[in-house]
């Protein structure tokens, strides 16, 4: 016999186990569980107690002993608790115990009667806000007043706000030695229930009634922009304050956290969505939030890209169902809740797609077209179903950038640096405002009255299309960009924020 075939099953074993040995699963970290099992001792009586109020440090479940003084906690995470034990008539006790994975860890608590002269705490009163309170900021303060008839006592507070639409109480803070706390980032337009319970330094407690609140609706920020926090960018929505001063902190709403980078908001036309640009999976995508800032979603899996794009470039389409976008020499449009890309235009030779805008009337939209040269581009109509082109705007000495449709959709707005000035780093020296009607052909500088020195950057036309919104830089590079308002004549510029960019206007 052939001796190479007599050793061939042998040999597929050995194939085998080492393809086994080498299709291990990467190790998955689970979490471990195990119970506690206690009773709860009277030490004078060595009986076990009923009713004994049983909780927990770290938080697990809060239950009442049975009749013989047993309690049983089960599915308990691994590690150490302390275990509270309290009920009227007896001192407040604890005991530390350590739970191990699938054990059952054993607790006796003995509880040792207090005091005959020892009286409860009185229940907590005078809730502030008073109960039934409706318009409450996001966060503020909770305060109450209470007393033990023991003078000599001291009380410690123990603080649940109960959450809307949910049996889970949530413990704002336990041993609390102060009648007031602060209360954070709570939801908009929702009812809270809130209790306090009074102890005394014997374990005796006392509840408050359940008291509740509500908070402020939503308030209407129909601006948007970017601004770096500490060193990132998020993204916030205010409004302009009623005396024309800048606005407070009453009238702007952080929407985004975190160190990614998170710009070029763009407002829904039916102004229940808010689109951007992050960079959180490394290339700049596109997400939408609600006005509030929940409901994060990622749009797109294709990244906004080309000649000198970083990220900015894209625009709703009038109905709010759909985003345009440029990636290269491409522009694409996709369902703003479901993806669904679909190609609209290729970009002339040698030139990407940047920024783009598309018409209230939805039959066109207008983009600056780009290349390698930041200096080299163009700002070019696009029929919004057939994708041809028809130049806007030749290709100027200077840059250009910004195109963007005022709300009638006959002009298109845009910047162009006057100056020529054209260097390797992009610098910009005098860049203007200008709007151009599309039927006439006329331009209008409206940055007449700008501050030497600077540029006019990042217009929006208002959405009445009486003003515009815009982002005004020294053009050495030295301060902070600022967000600025105007007529569309150019006239009564004012400053609405010292630090912000990006700006839209819904």
């Amino acid at each position: 016999m052939n001796k190479v075939l007599s050793y061939a099953p042998l040999l597929l074993i050995v194939i085998f186990m080492l393809s086994l040995s080498g299709c291990k699963e990467d190790p998955v970290s689970v979490t471990s569980y195990g119970n506690i099992s206690g009773q709860v001792i009277d030490t004078e009586t060595g009986t076990g107690i009923a009713n004994v109020n049983i909780t927990t440090s770290p938080g697990t479940n809060s239950i009442i002993t049975a009749s013989d003084g047993t309690f049983m906690l089960e599915g308990v995470e691994v590690g150490s608790y302390t275990i509270s034990a309290t009920r009227n008539g007896y001192q407040r006790k604890t005991v530390t115990i350590s739970v191990r994975e699938n054990e059952t860890t054993p607790a006796a608590v003995f509880m040792e009667k207090e005091s005959t002269s020892n009286s409860a705490p009185n229940p907590p009163e005078n809730p502030s806000p008073a109960n039934a309170a409706v318009d409450q900021r996001r966060s503020f303060t909770l305060s109450w007043t209470a007393s033990d008839p023991d003078t000599s006592d001291s009380l410690l507070y123990d603080v649940l706000l109960y959450e809307p639409n949910s049996p889970v109480q949530r413990t704002l803070v336990s041993d609390h030695p102060d009648t007031s706390i602060m209360v954070n980032d709570l939801d908009f337009s929702t009812t809270y229930f809130w209790q306090v319970i009074a102890k005394d330094s014997t374990g005796a407690t006392a509840n408050s009634t359940v008291w509740s609140f509500s908070t402020e609706p939503l308030p209407d920020l129909p601006l948007l922009y970017a601004s770096r926090v500490e060193g990132d960018y998020n993204i916030f929505s205010y409004r302009i304050a009623n005396d024309d001063s800048e606005a407070s902190a009453s009238d702007t709403l952080q929407l985004t956290t975190g160190t990614s980078r998170d710009w070029w908001p763009r407002m829904s036309p039916n102004r229940d969505k808010i689109a951007f640009v992050s960079n959180s999976d490394i290339e700049p995508q596109i997400y939408t939030i609600n006005r509030d800032g929940s409901d994060l979603f990622k749009v797109t899996s294709l990244a906004i890209a080309g000649f000198h794009n970083p990220g900015i470039g894209f625009s709703w389409s009038p109905d709010g169902t759909q985003l345009v976008y440029s990636h290269y020499e491409t522009l694409y449009r996709i369902d703003a809740d479901r993806g669904n890309l679909t190609n609209v235009s290729t970009a002339p030779i040698n030139r990407h797609f940047r920024e783009v805008d598309w018409s209230p009337l939805g039959d066109i939209m207008v983009a600056l077209a780009m290349g390698s040269n930041i200096y080299d581009s163009e700002i070019y109509l696009i029929d919004a179903d057939r994708g041809s082109h028809e130049l806007l705007v030749d290709n100027l000495p200077g840059m250009l950038g910004s195109p963007s449709f005022s709300p009638d959709g006959n002009s298109v707005m845009y910047t162009h640096d006057v100056s020529g000035h054209e260097v390797p780093d992009g610098r910009q020296l005098d860049t203007r405002i200008f709007i151009k009607n599309i039927a006439a052909g006329d331009s209008l500088d409206v940055s007449s009255s700008k501050p030497a020195g600077t540029n006019d950057i990042q217009p929006r036309f208002s959405p009445d299309g009486a003003s515009i919104i815009f982002s005004n830089v020294p053009n050495d590079g030295s301060s902070a960009t600022s967000v600025w308002t105007m007529d569309l004549n150019g006239d009564n510029r004012t400053r609405i924020l010292s630090e912000g960019e990006m700006a839209d206007w819904r």
